[in-house]
């Protein structure tokens, strides 16, 4: 008996033990999204935005839940900030990004030379082929977690409705569980030439463990001069917060992510900027419970509040730890026009709470304790601009 390319796609996604499974609406990804959803028994919200949806399936990835991103060929290149450094970050279990093609530009509105595109970026990726789809989905998780790297499988979107034989033969599980290495999954500049020279040995099929370690920095000794005063002003606050800081903590490009560092431990898994919300709920939806996501103002502003609506529609009481100090303050200092901030959290205000004095240890307790122990999303707002 044959059956429709979607429904094998789904049902190959379904026997690879796939937990985590993101979606934005679009040609292609619709068919297999909805397929998938009624064979897995599962329901699963839609996302807004590739980067936050591609993220959010890195993130389960990282803690070891098998993880699939549905989209089209235009959202890939959306969400191209985090397929980058997901390359850099790696995976633990198998990761697949399932594009579809629309080659005509007949529901896009443009034509993209994805190949181009996928080789630019450098994912590993193969395209999908109707006699062959079920075993070549399955192949994309054991490459992944054979490399440690985020696939991408290509599907000619206007394809789905062809019609292919289908052996369904459900995977056994894997058990693959996520060890925190900072060297690895904190993307900064103190580690890059590690990383990429990780990533160069995956793309090889060389043993990248071993490859030498670089020293772990030590703060506040080992930062750079111009960023010593920030560290030590977020010194109390991180120490504060480091035993309520729960089984995973992700954190966004800047400062803060420092704090991954000896003797705070505060940071488990960092890639790109706006990325520490959606990759923090990956690890929700991969079965963590205690995790906070740390921001600050600028890289929140830029793109981490948009993650913010999964967190809500997913009903996940995540916790987010946000800087405040009303500038970028890596790149200069550049100044956050007034109230920017406080017009993005209006939405959320039920799940706002403050720290006014974040040199104030009781207060800081007070606060986290508080958000610690709430059955609901908290959005901790630490706030600097008079410190």
């Amino acid at each position: 008996m044959k059956t429709p390319l979607a429904e094998i796609i789904a049902r190959a996604l379904h026997d690879a033990g796939v937990k985590v499974a993101t979606y934005v609406p679009g040609h292609g990804a619709t068919q297999v999204f909805y397929a998938y959803c009624r064979i897995s028994g599962q329901e699963h919200p839609v996302s807004f935005h590739e980067e936050v949806a591609y993220t959010i399936a890195h993130g389960a990835s990282l803690i070891g839940a098998r993880a699939v991103s549905l989209m089209k060929a235009h959202g890939f290149s959306k969400a191209g900030n985090s397929v980058l450094d997901s390359l850099y970050a790696g995976t633990t279990a198998g990761f697949v990004t399932i594009i579809f093609d629309d080659k005509a530009g007949t529901h896009s509105d443009s034509i993209l030379n994805l190949g181009a595109y996928l080789d630019g970026c450098g994912i590993p990726h193969q395209s999908g082929t109707g006699e062959t789809i079920y075993q070549e989905v399955i192949d994309c998780y054991e490459q992944s977690e054979r490399y440690q790297l985020p696939c991408a499988l290509v599907v000619d979107a206007d394809a789905l409705d062809q019609l292919a034989p289908c052996e369904s033969t459900p995977v056994p599980p894997v058990r693959l569980s996520y060890q925190r290495d900072i060297r690895q999954h904190v993307l900064c500049p103190f580690f890059s030439a590690y990383q990429r020279a990780v990533l160069d040995a995956k793309r090889g099929g060389a043993d990248w463990k071993r490859i030498p370690k670089p020293p772990l920095p030590l703060l506040p000794d080992d930062v750079p001069r111009d960023w010593k005063t920030l560290v030590d002003s977020y010194a109390p606050l991180f120490t504060v917060f480091q035993p309520f800081r729960g089984e995973l903590v992700t954190g966004d490009t800047g400062v803060s992510s420092l704090f991954a560092f000896p003797p705070y431990h505060c940071i488990d898994i960092t890639t790109c900027m706006g990325g520490s919300i959606p990759l923090a709920l990956g690890a929700c939806l991969a079965g963590y419970r205690a995790v906070w996501a740390v921001t600050g103002d600028f890289a929140f502003i830029a793109a981490g509040h948009l993650a913010l609506l999964e967190a809500v529609q997913r009903r996940i009481p995540l916790k987010v730890l946000l800087i405040y100090n009303g500038q970028s303050a890596t790149t200069g200092g550049q100044l956050i026009p007034g109230g920017t901030l406080e017009r993005i959290l209006a939405g959320y205000t039920k799940y706002v709470r403050w720290i006014t004095n974040p040199v104030d240890t009781r207060e800081i307790k007070q606060v986290l304790r508080e958000a610690t122990n709430a059955n609901e999303m908290r959005i901790i707002v630490a706030d600097y601009r008079a410190v």
